[in-house]
């Protein structure tokens, strides 16, 4: 296999998980890593072994440097991936695409006009259990689907929002449901289709200092005529695993953290099948494990290295984001949405 060369710009947590993820992939090599602070990527580098920049069309530049991981704040998404984009390279963007559809359609229509691979990370879409509900939903084994929740009760402690852009408008693009729920929001759209209508009510109950939401519960009718429930909150003190529930006309099964708890459907076993709780990040972002990333960046070399698209590109990464912006409109406008 060729190796190819991937750079992370933004030196944060998430930076670390990519790279530690990177690390155990074959063909795979971190090249570089580019950072507002110098010291911290100098740090950042000497730790996993590689270039440190300050400046990004330096980085960008450096040798055998082909895939951008853009782990910054949301904000800062598109601008990034643009500019990589406009030096030929590959980029593989952190969740979500961006805070917004306009400037997540600037950042799909840039990579396609330079010929490049987009990737957006939703890690949880390659975890053995979803894969497993995935493809027991989509071969018909629960029949007509009839509910859908997405239920993501997490505690932020209040310095995730003290000096930070988290919680932010202009760099998180909102609270607890674009950023901490979004995954969950981004399984439950996969698995049970497209939304036809979103309605929302938000509040900052623990945190009202911030500027978005740290609680939002919403409701949704799919296209199929399933009705279903998202519930996003960063004030669930200790905080919960994240659970997703689909209910069909033949059974449901329910996925606790990143393990399935139920699995009920009329004429099958019981087999929730092998647990693996990888990612937990209900009460600490630092405690997720990086088995999903390391999944979704192998996919993402594979599709540079086969010339196909990575299996969630721009426009499958922007779906998610298309059903936060019409519950974050239905919540600011009072009324029900169409996405």
């Amino acid at each position: 296999m060729n190796e190819i060369g991937f750079g992370i710009v933004g030196g944060g947590m998430i930076g670390a998980v990519q790279a530690a993820a990177i690390e155990q992939i074959s063909g795979a090599k971190l090249v570089a890593v580019c950072g507002r602070d110098e010291a911290r990527a100098a740090e950042f580098a000497a730790k996993f072994g590689c270039a440190s920049y300050t400046d990004y069309d330096q980085f960008l530049q450096h040798p055998g440097l082909q895939i951008v991981n853009v782990c910054t704040p949301s904000g800062r998404h598109a601008d990034l991936g643009i500019r990589a984009a406009e030096y030929g390279k590959h980029v593989l963007t952190e969740k979500p695409i961006e805070t917004n559809l306009e400037k997540a359609d600037a950042l799909i229509a840039a990579c396609d006009r330079a010929g490049v691979k987009l990737g957006v990370i939703f890690q949880s879409r390659f975890l053995p259990a979803v894969q497993r509900i995935k493809q027991a939903i989509d071969d018909g084994r629960l029949g007509k689907l009839m509910v859908g929740d997405a239920l993501v009760k997490w505690y932020r402690a209040p310095e995730y929002y003290a000096d930070s852009w988290h919680g932010t408008m202009a760099q998180d693009g909102g609270g607890a449901l674009i950023n901490q729920a979004i995954h969950t929001v981004d399984l439950l759209r996969w698995i049970m289709g497209p939304v036809e209508l979103a309605f929302a009510m938000k509040s900052a109950l623990r945190y009202p200092h911030i500027e978005a939401e740290d609680t939002l519960v919403g409701t949704v009718k799919f296209q199929n005529g399933a009705l279903g429930v998202v519930q996003a909150t960063t004030s669930a003190k200790p905080g919960f695993k994240r659970r997703l529930e689909i209910s069909g006309e033949r059974g449901s099964i329910i996925l606790d953290g990143d393990a399935i708890s139920v699995w009920a459907i009329d004429g099958e076993d019981a087999d929730t099948g092998e647990a693996e709780q990888l990612t937990d990040g209900s009460a600490n972002p630092a405690a997720i494990s990086n088995e999903g990333h390391r999944r979704q960046i192998e996919d993402m070399l594979h599709a540079v290295l086969e010339n196909r698209a990575p299996m969630i590109d721009g426009c499958e990464g922007r779906k998610s984001l298309e059903l936060v912006m019409a519950l974050y409109a239905a919540a600011n406008e009072g009324k029900p949405v169409k996405p």
